[in-house]
C-alpha cells in the first residue's frame, strides 16, 4: 500500500478514452474469469482499470462531481469520457445544461458517435422546442405553492452573484416567495392558469394605499377583477382557506405596508418577472409546451442551449427552470425495472447550483435519477450557496456524490478536503539521537552512545500536493493525456483503496 504520497505522478495509471468499451487486452484478461449474472444495472459503462468497472448502478448511487482548476482537462477529458459511456446507453435519457458556446457542437458530436443523433433535442432562441415553465409546474398536478417554489429557485439561481448575504437576505427572499404565492392563488383561482406576464399584471396593479381602495378605476382594474372572480369561484374548504389569506394580504396587509418595505420586496419580484416576459425568454418559456421533463423520463435529451457566457441572467433562468422542473418531475416517478436512467448534467456547475440540488440529490437514486457536475473548486460552490445555510447545503450535495474525480486542484482547501476523503493510515516513525561524550577515547574510538525511539501517528493517505502537483493537465505538451485521483466513498476498488489514479486521452 502506497503511504504518505505526496504525489501521484509515478502511478500507474490506465488510460481511459472517450467512447471507448472493453479493449482487447482487457477483454482477454476477462475472458476465463467467472462473473456474476449482472443484473439490469449493471451494465458497465467504462472501465477505470482492468479491475474496476463503473455500472449503471455506480452512476446511480449519486452520481459523479469531477472538480478541477481552470486548464486542468477536466470537461475535454474525465468528463468527455464520461459522458460518451452515458450518451452510448441506449437507456438513458437527460437535461444537459449548456456552459460554453461551443458545448453544443461537443454534445452533438458525442450523440452522433454513439448513434443516437435523433434522441437529442435543442432547446434554444434558434429552435422550434418551447415549455411554458409555470402552465408546465400547474398542468402536471401542481399547486400554488410549486409555482412559488419554482420562481424562488429560478430567482436563487439568478442571485448567485448577488454580494447580500445572511439573515438579512433571508427575509426579503421569503417576503418575495410570499408575495409570489398570493398573487399565484388569486390568479389560479380567477382565471384556471398562471403565467408570468399575469403575475406582472396583478402585482403593477395592486393597490398600494388603504384609500385606493375604494377608487372606482382600481376597482374596475385587472387586480380587483381578479379577486372578485376567484371570491366567486366554488372553493374546496383548503382552497377558501387559501384564498383568505391572500385576501388579507392584498386588501389590508399589502395596501398598509410601509413604502419602503413595499418597494423593497416588489423590485425583486418585478426583476424577476421582467426577465419572464421580455424578449427571447418570454417566448420560449411563457407561450407555449412542444417538449417537457416528461419527455426525458423516455429515453430523450435535452440540451439547453443558452450558455450564460453568452446569454448572461436570461441564460442562468433559462436554465434554472429546465432543472428544477426536471429534479420535481423525475422525483415523482415510480420507477421499476427496464425504465431509462435519467442524468442531469452540469459544467461550469457553480453557474446553476441552488439549495435545491441537495434535496434532489439525496432523493433521486430510487427514482434512477442522478447528476454529474463539473466545477472548478470548492469555493465556487460556496461562493454561489451564500451564507452559513448555503456552505451547508454544498456540503450536503458534496457528500452525496458517490463518485469524486480530482484533476489538478488550484487552492488548498480543495486539495486539503480531497485528502480528507482518502483518509489516514498508521504510520511509525524512527528517531535516533547521540548521547554525550564521556572521554577522548570514546570518541576516537568511535563508541559514542546512539540511541533510538519510534512513534506511531496518523497521517494522510495522499498529502494535499498530490492534489496540486504531478497530475497532467492535457495539451500537447502532455501528450494530451490529463490526470485524475478517483475516490470513491463507502467501498475500495480492486487495490483495497478507496482512492484510485486515472488518466484521460483528450483524443477520443
Amino acid at each position: 500500500m502506497i503511504r504518505c504520497l505526496k504525489s501521484a505522478a509515478a502511478l500507474p495509471r490506465y488510460l481511459i478514452r472517450a467512447g471507448s468499451r472493453l479493449p482487447r487486452t482487457m477483454a482477454r484478461w476477462v475472458r476465463g474469469r467467472v462473473f456474476p449474472a449482472p443484473d439490469e444495472l449493471d451494465r458497465r459503462l467504462l472501465w477505470w482499470t482492468p479491475a474496476d468497472p463503473f455500472t449503471v448502478r455506480d452512476l446511480l448511487n449519486g452520481g459523479v462531481s469531477i472538480v478541477g482548476r481552470a486548464g486542468s482537462g477536466k470537461t475535454s477529458s474525465s468528463g468527455r469520457a464520461l459522458a460518451a459511456a452515458v450518451v452510448g446507453d441506449p437507456r438513458s435519457g437527460g437535461l444537459i445544461l449548456a456552459a460554453k458556446p461551443e458545448d453544443r457542437a461537443l454534445w452533438e458530436g458525442l450523440f452522433a458517435a454513439a448513434g443516437r443523433a435523433g434522441d437529442l433535442r435543442v432547446f434554444g432562441p434558434d429552435q422550434p422546442l418551447r415549455l411554458n415553465f409555470l402552465d408546465y409546474v400547474l398542468k402536471s398536478g401542481g399547486h400554488t405553492r410549486d409555482v412559488t417554489r419554482c420562481l424562488a429557485t429560478i430567482a436563487e439561481t439568478l442571485l448567485a452573484a448577488d454580494s447580500r448575504g445572511g439573515e438579512g437576505a433571508d427575509f426579503w427572499e421569503r417576503e418575495q416567495e410570499r408575495m409570489i404565492a398570493n398573487a399565484v392563488e388569486v390568479l389560479w383561482l380567477a382565471r384556471g392558469n398562471v403565467t408570468a406576464p399575469d403575475i406582472q399584471q396583478f402585482l403593477t396593479t395592486a393597490a398600494a394605499d388603504p384609500a385606493e381602495l375604494a377608487a372606482a378605476e382600481w376597482q374596475d382594474g385587472f387586480h380587483n377583477q381578479c379577486l372578485r372572480a376567484a371570491f366567486l369561484q366554488e372553493k374546496s374548504a383548503i382552497a377558501a382557506h387559501d384564498f383568505r389569506l391572500a385576501m388579507d394580504y392584498w386588501a389590508g396587509e399589502y395596501p398598509n405596508m410601509a413604502d419602503k418595505m413595499r418597494s423593497s420586496i416588489l423590485t425583486g419580484v418585478m426583476g424577476l418577472l421582467h426577465a419572464f416576459n421580455t424578449g427571447v425568454v418570454r417566448e420560449l418559456v411563457s407561450t407555449t409546451t412542444t417538449v417537457s421533463p416528461d419527455d426525458l423520463l423516455a429515453g430523450t435529451w435535452v440540451l439547453v442551449d443558452m450558455a450564460p457566457a453568452e446569454w448572461g441572467d436570461l441564460g442562468s433562468l433559462v436554465a434554472a427552470g429546465w432543472k428544477f422542473l426536471t429534479q420535481r418531475r423525475v422525483l415523482r416517478r415510480a420507477a421499476g425495472d427496464g425504465d431509462p436512467i435519467h442524468v442531469i448534467w452540469v459544467d461550469e456547475a457553480q453557474q446553476f447550483v441552488n439549495g435545491y440540488d441537495a434535496h434532489y440529490l439525496a432523493q433521486c437514486r430510487s427514482h434512477r435519477g442522478c447528476m454529474v457536475y463539473l466545477t472548478q473548486s470548492l469555493h465556487s460552490y460556496y461562493a454561489a450557496l451564500k451564507g452559513q445555510a448555503g456552505r451547508h447545503q454544498a456540503d450536503a450535495l458534496l457528500t452525496n456524490f458517490h463518485h469524486k474525480l480530482f484533476h489538478a486542484v488550484g487552492d488548498v482547501q480543495t486539495a486539503e478536503w480531497a485528502a480528507g476523503l482518502v483518509g489516514k493510515t498508521r504510520e511509525t516513525f524512527v528517531g535516533t539521537s547521540v548521547g554525550p561524550v564521556e572521554n577522548i577515547w570514546d570518541e576516537m574510538m568511535g563508541r559514542a552512545k546512539v540511541t533510538t525511539s519510534t512513534s506511531e501517528h496518523y497521517e494522510p493517505v495522499l498529502q494535499t500536493n498530490a492534489f496540486m502537483t504531478g497530475l497532467r493537465t492535457g495539451g500537447r505538451a502532455n501528450g494530451y493525456i490529463a490526470d485524475a485521483i478517483l475516490i470513491r466513498s463507502g467501498e475500495p476498488f480492486s487495490t483495497g483503496e478507496n482512492w484510485l489514479p486515472v488518466a484521460f486521452s483528450q483524443t477520443g
